[in-house]
């Protein structure tokens, strides 16, 4: 069973949250950057034998690019394992699941609000986003 969250229970996770996003995207900058230069060496060519001119770069920044992105992925499982998930990286938009009046929603935060006051229908997305009760909290 999916675990259910109150606005409380979320806003407790938002500083981790946010140093997680917060790596995220540092990670993702990163890994573009890699992969353009990885673009960047294929472009200069390759041997009559099929093989990159600039191989062994390539190499190197193939493995970096690949480290970055089993590290991410490392913290988004983190996330994930703790009942919500992250649903945009670059606007640090993260759900969780929740009750409101015996529908099932999630709870929506962006990594720049300082607590979960929105929320939205399970088959909305971000544009669906409607603010939570004036209570704040979503009953158990």
């Amino acid at each position: 069973m999916k675990r259910q969250f109150t606005a409380e229970e979320a806003n407790q996770l938002l500083p981790t949250l946010r140093e997680r996003l917060d790596g995220l995207r540092q990670l993702q900058t990163l890994a573009r950057r890699k992969y353009e230069e990885m673009r960047d060496i294929r472009e200069v060519g390759y041997r009559r034998d099929g093989n990159l001119i600039m191989r062994t770069d390539y190499q190197l920044a193939k493995h970096e690019f690949d480290q970055m992105v089993a590290r991410a992925n490392g913290i988004l499982a983190e996330i994930n394992e703790r009942g919500c998930r992250v649903t945009d990286v670059e606007l640090g938009l993260v759900d969780f699941p929740a009750v409101l009046d015996g529908e099932h929603i999630y709870l929506c935060w962006q990594m720049d609000e300082p607590e979960v006051a929105f929320y939205h229908g399970t088959h909305e997305g971000y544009t669906g986003r409607r603010r939570l009760p004036k209570s704040g909290s979503v009953p158990d």
